[in-house]
C-alpha cells in the first residue's frame, strides 16, 4: 500500500497551524489531514449560497516540471495529459500495477509546470511513488504543499470577491492565471505581485437549498506567504468557514476522494471516476491500465459510488455499511457533517443493494439514499 504518514512533520505541522491561525480557525487533523476548524456546526446552506471562504490545509500540491513532464505523466494517471488543453482542470487517478486507486489528482497546466492537487496527507508519498518512474525522463517533480495555499470560495458573491481582486472568474473546469494588485504583496512591503490559479469547479446543483439555486463554487492557490495580507480581503467580503463545511461541498458534488484509508480498495469506476471525466480509454498505457480497460469494456462494473444522508455523526472513511442481511455491502468514502443536521457521504458499495431498495444502514443508522448530481452508465 501507498504509505501516508499519520502526522505530519514538525516543520510542516508548524506551518500549515500557522497558516490556520492567520485565517482564525483551530488547527487539527483527521482522517483527511490537516483542517481548519471553526466552532459551531457546519453552516447552513444559504449562507454558503450568499458567499463564504475556506482555508483547504487538507490540500495539498505537487508540480512536475521539465521538457518531458508532459509524456511522463501522460504514461502515469488515468487520464490524457497530452490532449488536455492548458486551460482546463481534469481529474486523474494513480493507480497500482493492478489497477486499484492509490490517489486521486486534479491536473492542470501552466507555462512551466504541471500541477497535482491531492489531499495533503498522501502529497510526499505520491511523489515518491512518480519519482520511482521518472529513470532518464527529464522531469523534476517536487511537493510544494508548503509553498502554497489553497483556498475554497463559494455562494453569489465569491464572483465579485474575485473581481474585486483582479482576478478572472472561470467556468467549470477552467482555469485562468493572473496576478494579484501590488496591495497583496508576497512579502509585506514587497511591490511584486502575486501570481494566482482560479479553478473553476462543478456547481452543486439545484435541488440543495430550498430555492433550488445551484452553489458555484471556485478554488484559488496562491503563495503561502500571501496569506497574511490577502485573507482580511477574503474574510471581508465572505463568511468564513471550515475545511469541513467546503467537503460538504464535495460530497454533494458526487467526486469522491482516495485518502490513506482507501488507498488500493477501488479500480477508478467503483468511485465514478469513469463518470466525471477521471478515465480516458484511447490513451496508451499507465499501471494498472490492463485492469481498468478490461472492467470497462467487459461491463463488470458491480460496485458504485452512491451519495447519502444519514442522522448521525460524521462517520470516518472506511467505516463499513451493511446490507438488510447485516452483511457488509460496501464503505464510506467522503463524508462531512451536513447542514441541518447528521451527515452526508458519499459509499461505494454494490450497485444492485442500492438499485434494489435494500434497507443501507451504517451502524444502528439508516441511510437515505438521495440522487447523483450526474447519471451513472446504464447496467452500472
Amino acid at each position: 500500500m501507498l504509505a501516508a504518514s499519520a502526522t505530519l512533520a514538525d516543520a510542516d505541522a508548524d506551518a500549515l497551524r500557522h497558516a490556520v491561525e492567520i485565517s482564525g480557525a483551530r488547527f487539527e487533523t483527521d482522517a483527511y489531514g490537516p483542517q481548519a476548524v471553526r466552532g459551531g456546526a457546519t453552516p447552513d446552506f444559504a449562507l454558503l449560497q450568499s458567499g463564504a471562504v475556506a482555508l483547504l490545509p487538507d490540500h495539498g500540491l505537487l508540480s512536475l516540471a521539465g521538457d518531458d513532464r508532459v509524456r511522463f505523466l501522460h504514461s502515469m494517471t488515468t487520464n490524457d495529459v497530452e490532449h488536455q488543453p492548458v486551460s482546463q482542470a481534469r481529474w486523474h487517478g494513480l493507480c497500482t500495477p493492478r489497477g486499484r486507486l492509490l490517489a486521486t489528482l486534479l491536473a492542470w497546466r501552466d507555462a512551466t509546470a504541471i500541477w497535482l492537487m491531492l489531499p495533503r496527507p498522501q502529497a510526499e508519498s505520491v511523489r515518491k511513488r512518480l519519482a520511482m518512474y521518472v529513470l532518464r525522463a527529464r522531469v523534476k517533480i517536487e511537493d510544494r504543499s508548503d509553498a502554497k495555499v489553497v483556498l475554497g470560495l463559494c455562494g453569489a458573491h465569491a464572483a465579485e470577491t474575485l473581481g474585486a481582486l483582479g482576478l478572472p472568474v472561470p467556468a467549470a473546469f477552467e482555469v485562468a492565471e493572473a496576478t494579484l494588485g501590488a496591495h497583496v504583496p508576497t512579502v509585506p512591503g514587497d511591490d511584486a505581485s502575486v501570481q494566482a490559479t482560479v479553478i473553476g469547479l462543478a456547481p452543486i446543483g439545484a435541488g440543495q437549498g430550498e430555492d433550488g439555486v445551484p452553489l458555484p463554487r471556485w478554488l484559488l492557490v496562491v503563495p503561502a506567504d500571501s496569506l497574511a495580507a490577502l485573507w482580511p480581503q477574503l474574510a471581508g467580503a465572505l463568511q468564513p468557514v471550515g475545511s469541513a463545511a467546503w467537503r460538504w461541498t464535495d460530497v454533494r458534488s458526487g467526486v469522491a476522494r482516495i485518502v490513506p484509508a482507501t488507498a488500493e480498495q477501488f479500480v477508478p469506476q467503483m468511485i465514478n471516476f469513469d463518470t466525471i471525466g477521471g478515465v480516458s480509454f484511447d490513451k496508451g498505457c499507465y499501471p494498472g491500465q490492463e485492469i481498468v480497460a478490461r472492467s470497462h469494456y467487459l461491463g463488470k462494473i458491480k460496485r458504485r459510488v452512491h451519495l447519502a444522508h444519514v442522522d448521525a455523526a460524521e462517520p470516518t472513511p472506511g467505516t463499513e455499511v451493511f446490507g438488510a442481511a447485516a452483511d457488509p455491502v460496501g464503505v464510506v468514502v467522503l463524508a462531512a457533517p451536513a447542514p441541518g443536521g447528521g451527515a452526508d457521504l458519499l459509499f461505494e458499495a454494490q450497485a444492485v443493494a442500492v438499485a434494489g431498495g435494500e434497507v443501507l444502514r451504517m451502524g444502528d443508522s439508516v441511510l437515505r439514499i438521495e440522487p447523483l448530481p450526474y447519471a451513472l452508465p446504464a447496467g452500472g
